[in-house]
């Protein structure tokens, strides 16, 4: 039987930047995958998704990985609505693809730190290879969560990435504020957040940096071509 490693990239990609790329190539390269399979979020569990719906995350996920043979985008979680939850998007795929594929499900960095706080957890580790990006320090934390899986903990694999320092959050900021965001996304995706208007609503910016919308204040800026 012929095996493919599929790697499988969730998330919200609100917008999809340059790090979750460099994520997908080194981790397709690193572990040999014959494909990354992009899976936008409908909605995520305890996170804030505003400024793109989903149909825009996921327009801007097809351009960005449009240049890459080794990348496709499933709209999967859009069809299906509701939560999107890692262990049933990961059932759902080995159902789907059966024995023959192996499932790697990559993840930005910190995500092991996080594992436990995920549904079922446990459950994921036997549908997959858990590929979790780590930065250049910090690996001791990472191996003692490793250890507290057990034999479960062998299915999570550190992947070291160097730092890029690139957040969804403080993207939507700087397009907000009219701020270059040249070098950090993909041109494209640039040109369709400006076509679109994506993330020009008004807005303010609280003291800690959270992002939230108010009728009362002006527009927090707009994204000039140049910007892009």
């Amino acid at each position: 039987m012929e095996i493919t490693r599929l790697g499988i990239m969730g998330g919200t990609f609100n917008p999809i930047h340059l790090g979750h790329l460099m994520i997908a190539e080194e981790a397709r390269q690193t572990f040999h995958l014959d494909k990354v399979l992009f899976v936008p979020s409908y909605i995520t569990p305890n996170k804030n998704v505003n400024g793109a719906t989903a149909e825009q995350r996921l327009a801007m996920t097809r351009l960005a990985t449009a240049d890459n043979p080794h990348f496709t985008v499933s709209d999967m979680e859009m069809r299906r609505k509701g939560n999107s939850y890692t262990v049933d998007t990961l059932r759902f795929l080995k159902k789907l693809y059966g024995p023959s594929y192996i499932l790697y499900f990559i993840s930005g960095t910190d995500t092991i730190h996080d594992l436990y706080n995920w549904k079922e957890p446990e459950e994921i580790l036997k549908l997959c290879q858990f590929v979790g990006a780590t930065r250049p320090d910090g690996s001791e934390q990472i191996d003692s969560i490793i250890a507290s899986f057990g034999e479960l903990g062998k299915h999570i694999l550190k992947l070291p990435v160097p730092t890029m320092e690139i957040s969804s959050t403080e993207l939507r900021r700087r397009i907000r504020l009219g701020l270059s965001v040249r070098y950090m996304i993909p041109p494209a995706v640039a040109e369709y957040i400006r076509k679109n208007g994506v993330y020009h609503q008004r807005c303010f910016l609280l003291p800690d940096g959270q992002e939230t919308p108010s009728p009362a204040r002006p527009s927090c800026g707009n994204f000039p071509a140049a910007a892009a």
